[in-house]
């Protein structure tokens, strides 16, 4: 018998853009709902700016947009027009959730808001992504999360060297983190409207999932915990990095500091002298994080990232040799576990693409169904509505649909 897909017959109407939106649309779709994706003529964003990131862009080949939106039906429909969202209207009737990252304004504008999308359909999961929030006076700000979420919910400064200048953004780290959230609650939405037969709109900011993510540093800064730090500062003075002989840097992160430091001392930097002493207790060894990081990092750069990953593994201490993001590519853990996997684009190019970071052990993994190309379930979907190929044609000439 055929498996049948976890959320089958789960139908959701996608309104939404670049990343954060999309990327929830895409886990819906891999976990087996029927995700219907609206675009402008212009089509998604995300479909032209994979070149800042040396990646394709053709409608055959563009990776970045297969990312956020595989899985997918893809219709064009000019929601600016009235006809145009009465087509939209049309889709809500029947789904059960809308999902979008518009901003308020537009979507009001529009008539695409909650309030109007709930008179069509009293019992609609309504999925809104924000930058801010619903509420004050950012709530209209234009965001994406290089402004939401990395500069203003504390991020880049929480994780750039003190005394140095902030990272280059990480551009869709903190979308993805909100399009999972999103999911996560839409989800919860559906199994109360399952069972009560309400509505509910779920809201998920960019600027709140920052907070969410770095909220242990939020909280200890009300006792005068400080961000930025710097890496020869750390909490302890071994839960930090340290450069190797070979330019490789190592993640140690020596949380029971008390029961490690033996075998750390034994078997890893050769220092028995250090058992017993000023630096053996991670009570006694805060006061001492200014003298004990210059030590490590004068033993740890005469050898070169491999002796230290082999010692550290012996002594049973939690490390990570730090890697690039294009060394992930050759990081056979990956490939083990089917975080990663080959695509070949209707080119004939082959690519790697990577699955959504859930994995299920009876559903297993969706087979890959390749992102929409602009519009091309358009006519499919409009005859589904019940759209005449007559009306559809109309439809077309007045640009209402592409």
């Amino acid at each position: 018998m055929e498996k049948q897909n976890m959320l089958e017959g789960l139908k959701v109407v996608e309104f939404a853009n670049f990343v954060a939106g999309p990327c929830c649309g895409r886990l819906l779709a891999d976990w087996g709902a029927e995700v219907v994706k609206i675009e402008p003529d212009f089509g998604d964003t995300m479909r032209v700016v994979g070149v800042q990131w040396l990646s394709p862009t053709e409608e055959d080949e563009n990776p970045l947009f297969e990312n956020e939106n595989a899985g997918k039906r893809g219709i064009v429909v000019n929601a600016n027009t009235e006809e145009g969202v009465k087509v939209i209207y049309d889709l809500v009737k029947d789904a059960d959730v809308f999902l979008t990252n518009t901003r308020q304004k537009a979507l009001v504008k529009s008539k695409l808001d909650y309030e109007s999308i709930k008179k069509i359909n009293p019992k609609i999961v309504y999925g809104h992504l924000l930058g801010y929030g619903e509420k004050g006076p950012a709530k209209d700000t234009p965001a994406f999360d290089y402004t939401a979420y990395f500069a203003r919910g504390g991020v880049s400064l929480g994780l750039m060297e003190k005394g140095t200048s902030p990272c280059n953004t990480a551009a869709a780290l903190g979308d993805h983190y909100a399009g999972m959230s999103l999911a996560a609650g839409i989800l919860a939405a559906v199994l109360r409207r399952n069972r009560t037969g309400e509505g509910e709109k779920v809201n998920v900011a960019l600027f709140h999932t920052a907070i969410f993510g770095m909220g242990l540093y939020v909280v200890a800064g009300q006792y005068g915990y400080k961000m930025p730090i710097t890496r020869k500062q750390p909490p302890n003075p071994l839960n930090t990095t340290f450069k190797c002989s070979d330019g490789r840097w190592i993640q140690i992160a020596f949380f029971q500091y008390d029961k490690w430091f033996p075998n750390f001392c034994n078997m890893v930097i050769e220092r028995p002298e250090y058992i017993g002493g000023k630096y053996s207790t991670l009570k006694s060894s805060v006061n001492y994080v200014d003298e004990l990081v210059p030590i490590m990092e004068d033993i740890f750069i005469k050898h070169p990232s491999d002796y230290w990953c082999e010692r550290l593994q012996a002594a049973g201490i939690p490390f990570e040799k730090l890697q690039a993001p294009h060394e992930l590519l050759e990081d056979e853990q990956c490939w083990a576990n089917d975080y990663l996997f080959k695509h070949t684009y209707d080119n004939g190019n082959e690519g790697v693409l990577y699955n959504t970071p859930v994995m299920f052990e009876e559903y297993g993994i969706k087979d890959f169904v390749r992102a929409p190309k602009k519009g091309e379930h358009t006519d499919e979907v409009m005859e589904e509505l019940g759209y005449s190929s007559e009306k559809i044609q109309e439809l077309k000439d007045n640009k209402v649909i592409k």
